[in-house]
């Protein structure tokens, strides 16, 4: 069954998100037809070569772009109730108008009038969830499924806040056990939830080089405290202390922390081995894999806040890279510890650089370990297979077997 669905999301398409694209790119590519439509327009002007290929733009849609003018407002309401009129229509401008029982504007509607009876509504983050829930009880998507992904910062609020959302008619996704657990805690219904990782294209993430010139370490992920880039550079610094090894560090990724990164480089001495790159578009952050030895993610525990996936380390495994990271959050769950990589105790960055070392050590070990990490991905985390579950999900709602 082709479906048509509307996604809601923060900003689109944003770099660090290729999650979501890949997940319509794939439902698209099986027949079904998607609209997006994005809170927000993102700041960096960076696309994703694969959001270009598959013209998603096309279809997304900015909610920010109302009139500012409140004639401006009514005439562009006015007129696509006269163009798309049907007396549901009517009577759900009615009901905002006059009946809203809800926070959201009867202009809001101007957005959604000449769009097609959608199948499924699928919100990503809470709040869009939110935001999809205050149209829905003003009659709009009435007819839809309506799923809400949860990923991580979304999950740290008073459990009031998503109340209303909680209470309706509605699926959630989590992407590991350890999110579950956090939705849970929010007293969000466990008969609700369903475990759905966030999937890649294994296709795609495919290793074209087997070695580099110089043995390579790679982080990749925004510059924030919970994905540990500090950590990172201390590793680096130790293995310069201990000096078996000769190495060089890429960091990939922008955020709040790029300044304090910088200068942590100077002040220990990092520069000619650590070469912090900026955000990178996914080919070229797939680039960079392919000349990669050992992928790192050190993530910590931050304000009650850790990594709920990384997809990122999926990536990685999926390029045939060994991979280490910490036991913070839910990382743990999307490696096979000693078989695909290794997972260490958050903040040792003695145990990391043990790992390091022993991998850079053991290029045999390297080759298993990367093979067995491509096997494994594309078992559990094939966008493909995921999205199978996804569509059944959008077909059956509430009524799916949860996982």
């Amino acid at each position: 069954m082709l479906l048509t669905i509307a996604f809601f999301v923060t900003d689109f398409p944003s770099l660090s998100e290729t999650f979501i694209s890949n997940q319509i790119i794939s439902l698209q590519e099986n027949g079904h037809i998607v609209h997006i439509f994005s809170q927000e327009r993102p700041s960096d002007q960076k696309i994703h070569k694969v959001v270009e290929d598959a013209d998603l733009i096309k279809n997304t849609f900015y909610l920010q772009y109302i009139s500012k003018n409140r004639i401006g407002k009514i005439t562009s309401l006015l007129f696509k109730l006269v163009r798309y009129f049907t007396i549901d229509k009517v009577i759900m401008v009615y009901n905002f108008s006059f009946k809203n029982k809800g926070r959201c504007s009867v202009y809001e509607l101007t957005h959604f009038l000449d769009k097609p009876d959608y199948d499924a509504v699928h919100a990503h983050y809470g709040q869009n969830g939110n935001y999809v829930q205050q149209l829905r009880i003003n009659g709009l998507f009435k007819n839809a499924k309506f799923v809400t992904t949860f990923h991580g910062y979304d999950m740290m609020f008073e459990p009031s806040f998503y109340k209303q959302l909680f209470d309706s008619d509605v699926a959630f996704t989590v992407n590991s056990k350890f999110s579950k657990n956090q939705i849970l805690n929010l007293n969000c219904p466990l008969h609700k939830v369903h475990v759905l990782p966030v999937g890649l294209n294994t296709n795609y993430f495919t290793r074209k080089k087997t070695n580099s010139e110089i043995f390579t370490l790679l982080f990749v992920g925004r510059l924030v405290e919970i994905k540990g880039p500090d950590i990172f550079l201390e590793i680096c610094k130790e293995l310069v202390v201990r000096n078996k090894i000769f190495f060089k560090a890429i960091i990939i990724g922008d955020g709040l922390l790029k300044n304090k990164l910088e200068m942590k480089i100077n002040s220990l001495r990092l520069n000619t081995i650590v070469e912090l790159v900026g955000s990178k578009t996914q080919e070229e952050i797939k680039g960079y894999m392919d000349k990669a030895d050992v992928f790192i993610l050190p993530g910590i525990t931050h304000n009650g806040r850790s990594e709920t996936q990384g997809l990122v380390i999926q990536e990685a495994q999926s390029m045939q890279i060994p991979v280490i990271i910490s036991d913070a959050g839910g990382m743990s769950e999307g490696i096979l510890d000693g078989v695909t990589g290794f997972v260490v105790k958050k903040n040792d960055i003695n145990e990391f650089v043990d790992k390091v070392e022993f991998l850079e050590g053991d290029s045999v070990l390297r080759k298993k370990m990367g093979y067995n990490g491509r096997k494994f991905v594309r078992e559990k985390y094939d966008i493909e297979k995921l999205n199978f579950q996804l569509v059944e999900l959008y077909e059956y709602g509430l009524d799916k077997k949860r996982v």
